[in-house]
């Protein structure tokens, strides 16, 4: 047992820098390569491997460091190991994965306000491998071959760490406030210009002009349709304005004029695209090394970095004393090398085929370049999900679903199995991933695009006609419009009550109606609007305005099991719902909590019976279908740029391209209203 002992120890030792050097090129790899897909995908999974990986990475090469001092240390001086030596050779590459890759620098923004952290991070990690690689000099080509490696680690270290900083929320915020020397009667040069001009002998005369001012070059349109180049220039041009909103800043209405002037013109596929490449361009300054890499500096250091990391590899495979070393040690080199070729390979192709490199090469007119580019597309590029999660109440409520732990623990000993659940609802596991289970996502139909840029543009039109401002924000209800008035008290409740009550009465509707060819996609439309918001009260409640939601969804709940607790029990969804109208027609026995009081659940039954009475079908999907958008756009209108700014990492939401569109559309609080620029202009005679 004691030699048993010995050789684990043995083997612990002459592996455990291996293996955490290993393990760290593969957290790396599932970094660069998954780094990017947070943008487009929903999948747990994605997320769990990008989690692990971000959350690993540093803590793995900083142990490796450690170790490699540590060997130093315990070296006798006048002894210098060739092993050894390799093994310091490999703290730059360390340095490197502690820089990150191209594709990911903040798991969440939380990361980037703690740039502070970073930086000391760089200053400690950075002192370590000078330490280690002075300590270890020996004037080799391999001590050689070290120093290129440091620049190159280096470098990507400092680029993190300038990229965290420039995503914090008070850097945005401070680039955002810079002042601009902006024309008037105070600026200098035209006073200048004024006394010359008099002097001259003219009878030079200032006029007053107003100024609308255009933040982007002159817009081009073509038949309702502008190129893919020119919706990255409009989009790109329109996110210098409107990332103030993203950190909780009022634009003019100069921007908003500005903003007005592109989506006016624009059909409401170009009017989501332009959104969908700008919340795109935020995510990549938000979570990736974009503010650093997309510059003259950040491509030059690249090809230096690259050529440096080659010639690198190529010098140490001429290296004639590479006998000295072991060959696990040797293997492990190559990989480190070989893989950091790979992966900048990799990560400057995902940058060649970029919207940025698109936008670059259009602003240098470099149009031969860019349709090279165009013709060898590589890579898709998703900019997001395009989907919007679903979820259903009485599917939730009945638990239609087993648990997934049944199965498994069902094998294992009771009081095991009574345990390890324990320790599940303890850490919220179990409570989160039975939410979880009952998520399922839908594609975002070209049809619910149209429809809810046809309801923005229908409230721009009453804002735009509106004597004042303040009578926009009373405007009236869909159902009041409709001509249902006596519908009111439904959209006079709080707003978690609002989209409870709404969706049951959306899903009684639903269920307890034959499809019809004329009302299908109204219909559609509104089950898919009425299962997301749920989806955003129960999951993402912050991104709603306050509310008492997670108790509502609890109670009614409880309501419907309450309800479907009866000697015969309801046989499906369609017979619950066929009980719910009975019940609100006092032709159905409830429950005791049901009766005891007007509940969530009666008044979506309530509503459901009335919706029913409508005698236009498709009036009635209409009345649904534009409250939904109603509910979405308030929704949407209330939530903080912070919130918006999270969940971009997540794959998207509908909430905030409905959001951004409403605030290019001036349909947000996000405007000031200031008094139009005056520019003196002077007339020489």
């Amino acid at each position: 047992m004691e030699a048993l002992g010995q050789t684990l120890k043995n083997l612990w030792k002459e592996w455990q820098l291996r293996g955490l050097i290993l393990l760290s090129l593969i957290f790396q790899t599932i970094l660069i390569v998954m780094g990017n897909r947070r943008k487009y995908s929903y999948q747990l999974l994605v997320r769990f491997a990008v989690w692990v990986a971000y959350l690993a990475a540093d803590t793995v090469a900083t142990m490796a460091l450690g170790i490699i001092s540590n060997e130093l240390g315990n070296m006798s001086s006048g002894e210098f190991d060739a092993n050894i030596e390799l093994h310091v050779f490999w703290a730059p590459f360390l340095l490197l994965h502690l820089g990150g890759s191209d594709t990911i620098t903040a798991y969440s923004l939380e990361d980037n306000e703690l740039w502070l952290r970073h930086l000391l991070g760089l200053v400690l990690q950075t002192g370590v491998a000078f330490n280690t690689f002075l300590m270890a000099w020996r004037g080799s080509h391999l001590s050689i071959l070290s120093t290129l490696m440091v620049f190159v680690g280096l470098s990507k270290y400092v680029e993190r760490t300038l990229a965290l900083r420039s995503a914090s929320s008070e850097q945005i915020k401070g680039s955002m406030l810079a002042t601009r020397d902006l024309p008037g009667p105070s600026n200098p040069n035209l006073l200048k210009e004024y006394n010359v001009k008099k002097e001259e002998g003219y009878n030079v005369i200032s006029n007053r002009v107003i100024d609308i001012q255009l933040h982007m070059e002159a817009f081009a349109f073509e038949d309702n349709s502008i190129s893919k180049t020119n919706e990255l220039l409009k989009a790109y041009g329109l996110l210098q304005i409107f990332k103030r909103i993203f950190v909780n800043l009022l634009l003019s209405s100069r921007d908003r004029d500005t903003s007005l002037a592109v989506f006016q013109y624009l059909s409401f596929k170009k009017a989501f695209e332009v959104v969908e490449m700008e919340l795109s361009f935020m995510y990549d300054l938000l979570y990736t090394k974009a503010s650093t890499v997309y510059s003259r500096w950040g491509l030059s250091l690249r090809c230096i970095n690259l050529s440096l990391t080659c010639i690198v590899l190529v010098l140490f495979s001429l290296a004639d004393d590479k006998h000295k070393h072991k060959k696990a040690d040797l293997v492990i080199t190559f990989l480190l090398l070989v893989l950091a070729i790979m992966l900048e390979i990799y990560a400057a192709l995902v940058i060649l085929f970029s919207d940025w490199t698109f936008v670059w090469l259009t602003l240098h007119k470099k149009t031969s370049v860019l349709k090279v580019i165009t013709s060898v597309q590589l890579f898709e590029n998703p900019r997001w999900s395009n989907s919007m999660a679903q979820y259903n109440l009485l599917s939730f409520a009945l638990r239609e679903k087993p648990m997934i732990y049944s199965p498994i623990l069902s094998q294992v000993k009771p009081h095991f199995c009574h345990r390890i659940l324990k320790l599940f609802k303890c850490l919220g596991i179990v409570e989160k991933q039975e939410k979880e289970r009952y998520v399922t996502k839908e594609v975002i139909s070209n049809s619910l695009k149209e429809w809810i840029f046809k309801h923005l543009k229908e409230r721009l039109k009453v804002k735009a006609t509106a004597n004042d401002s303040s009578e926009v924000g009373r405007q009236k209800f869909s159902v009041e419009t409709y001509g249902y008035g006596e519908l009111n008290w439904s959209m006079e409740k709080g707003f978690d009550e609002r989209i409870l009550i709404w969706h049951i009465a959306t899903d009684i509707c639903y269920y307890l109606e034959e499809p019809i060819e004329a009302t299908q996609s109204k219909r559609e439309m509104s089950i898919l609007m009425s299962r997301y918001m749920l989806h955003l009260l129960v999951n993402y409640s912050s991104m709603l305005p306050a509310g008492l939601g997670d108790i509502l969804i609890d109670d009614t709940c409880a309501e419907v099991i309450d309800f479907c607790n009866t000697p015969e029990p309801p046989k499906n969804k369609i017979d619950v719902y066929v009980r719910l109208v009975k019940a609100t027609m006092g032709t159905e026995l409830l429950g005791t909590r049901y009766r005891a009081r007007k509940s969530l659940l009666s008044n979506g039954s309530s509503l459901a019976r009335s919706l029913n009475e409508i005698p236009n079908n498709e009036e009635k999907w209409s009345l649904i279908a534009d409250t939904w958008i109603e509910i979405l756009a308030h929704a949407a209108t209330h939530c903080e740029g912070s919130q918006h700014r999270q969940q971009l990492r997540r794959g998207g939401q509908l909430l905030t391209h409905v959001w951004l569109l409403m605030a290019h559309l001036g349909l947000t609080d996000h405007f000031q209203i200031l008094q139009p620029r005056e520019i003196i202009r002077l007339t020489a005679k």
